[in-house]
């Protein structure tokens, strides 16, 4: 995988289908309950988008001994805002997107994993074959927010 826009990492298949079916799902496991809502919202994929332009490079934490400090690059772009991704393993830090009738909505990432040790996490579970397809309240406003956060 790599790390840019024209060569950015690609959905999972499971995402993908989710995608593809438009149904954004709540599922609650405890309750073995489901709601099914429609998906509008386009996907926003987290990577440097081709319009991007580098702002520069800083260190988070020091470079004066080894290990101690981790290179990010700064990316602008029109499409995104802002982008923060690490230079080697292109992990993202943070993203400032500005999106109309919401404002900005600022995401920053912590503790992640590379990798998902079962991808079959991001299936629905059976109770969700028979949940019927229910319109929401600001429907447009949680959609986004849904995938965002």
């Amino acid at each position: 995988e790599t790390c840019g826009g024209t060569g950015g990492r690609k959905g999972r298949a499971p995402d993908k289908a989710v995608r593809e079916e438009g149904v954004s799902y709540e599922i609650s496991y405890p309750n073995q309950t489901c709601k099914k809502a429609p998906l509008k919202t386009p996907f926003r994929p987290i990577e440097i988008p081709p319009d991007a332009k580098l702002l520069g490079k800083v260190v988070l934490g020091t470079n004066l001994a080894p290990g101690m400090g981790v290179l990010i690059n700064a990316w602008s772009g029109e499409t995104q805002g802002g982008l923060a991704f690490t230079e080697f393993g292109c992990l993202p830090i943070s993203s400032q997107i500005h999106v109309e009738n919401v404002g900005w909505i600022f995401t920053n990432f912590y503790n992640l994993v590379i990798g998902i040790e079962d991808p079959n996490e991001f299936i629905p579970p059976p109770s969700c074959d028979k949940a019927e397809l229910q319109q929401t309240e600001n429907e447009e406003l949680k959609e986004f927010l849904r995938f965002i956060i």
